[in-house]
């Protein structure tokens, strides 16, 4: 297709999407009303004090007042310095790693998106600004990377593809007679990824899904010119968050390469979740019909938000703390940074977007060396 009708068609999306992220924006910031703080507190106290006796997991206290007591003992406090000391030393890390995990077991946690109750979440403001940013960020290097190659594109920690069926619907846009490009998808739950496929296979989409590890990914260095994940960080044990930086960095060009990165932050909490998802889609959970599909998805995230406030190990990165890892310890281009909702209510959401280049290149060279010589390796997946 001919540069000058992409690059049209660029600034008529980009002027798009930032009239949507002003609309979001709007719908985010308005304050909870009386009724609706009242719906929530009431939904919560029920969950919790009376479904939440038959399907509640507890967490082990004794466990989690073991890692409270053992995490510093081996792992500085900030996601930065953690990943500075995995960077310099891979072996070393993984090493102190596993043997903090013999210590102190992992309590792992399965998300499972199934796709009738999560269609309604994703219909909340908050979902959407994430599509936006992913679509952005495509957006932002493009052109570039066209002109040159075929556009590579992989959304980590996909659930059942909702991402990744944005980033496929921007370069379909863009592109809509070459279809020069692959969009791929990652997810550790095996459930997840078969629901993606299944709904892929309906809708005639060319999206490849593929279960895999977002802290070992299955494909060659340097290969995409754009990484998206979203909600899948704080999904991730604390100490090994250092893996999941490394390897989105790893798999990025360094050609003018993008990552996305959008997750829930360290003013989160499952009640001021809720408010945000209340205040700006009422008509949607006001519904009792609703709020039942919802419920399927209550479990596991009541049980992350007590692994978060009561396990060290399970905290959540803050906003700040990202900003320092991706700048100063990456040597990533800082593009943007983004926090909702901005009034009404503590930001819980962050969302960064970043450019790779030679710096970062530079400074992967050890832990890229040392990911080749592992054993799965042999394995990755080529992309073209």
């Amino acid at each position: 297709m001919d540069k000058g009708i992409i690059d049209t068609r660029i600034k008529q999306r980009l002027d798009l999407d930032k009239q949507k992220i002003a609309e979001l924006s709007e719908q985010l910031n308005k304050p909870i009303t009386f009724i609706e703080k009242m719906v929530v507190d009431g939904c919560y106290s029920l969950f919790f004090d009376v479904f939440g006796k038959w399907t509640r997991t507890e967490v082990d206290k004794e466990a989690a007042m073991l890692a409270n007591e053992r995490y510093g003992d081996y792992f500085p406090e900030t996601l930065k310095d953690s990943l500075d000391d995995f960077l310099g030393d891979p072996k070393g890390y993984v090493e102190k790693v596993e043997e903090y995990e013999r210590i102190c077991p992992p309590v792992e946690v399965e998300f499972r998106t199934w796709p009738e109750p999560f269609k309604l979440i994703t219909r909340d403001p908050s979902r959407r600004m994430q599509e936006i940013l992913a679509e952005m960020a495509v957006l932002s290097n493009y052109l570039a990377e066209r002109g040159r190659k075929s556009y590579y594109a992989l959304d980590i920690g996909t659930g059942y593809g909702r991402l990744a069926r944005a980033i496929e619907a921007v370069l379909r846009y863009l592109d809509y007679e070459d279809k020069d490009y692959r969009v791929f998808g990652t997810d550790l739950s095996v459930s997840n990824i078969e629901d993606a496929k299944n709904l892929s296979r309906r809708i005639s989409s060319d999206i490849v899904f593929l279960q895999s590890d977002m802290n070992k990914l299955p494909f060659p260095s340097h290969t995409f010119d754009l990484v998206n994940t979203a909600d899948a960080g704080y999904l991730n044990l604390r100490h090994r968050r250092p893996f999941y930086i490394a390897e989105i960095a790893r798999v990025i060009s360094t050609n003018n390469g993008r990552g996305c990165i959008s997750n829930p932050n360290e003013y989160t909490t499952l009640k001021e979740y809720l408010y945000v998802m209340m205040r700006t889609n009422s008509s949607t959970y006001m519904n009792p019909m609703n709020i039942v599909k919802i419920l399927v998805l209550g479990p596991c995230v009541i049980h992350l938000d007590d692994l978060v406030k009561q396990r060290v190990d399970w905290k959540l990165t803050t906003t700040q703390d990202m900003v320092d890892t991706l700048k100063d310890t990456l040597k990533a281009e800082m593009i943007s940074v983004n926090n909702w909702p901005e009034k009404g209510g503590p930001s819980i959401y962050s969302g960064y977007t970043f450019g790779i280049g030679k710096k970062t290149k530079s400074v992967l060279k050890k832990y890229i060396e040392y990911r080749e010589a592992e054993e799965d390796a042999k394995d990755w997946v080529k992309v073209d």
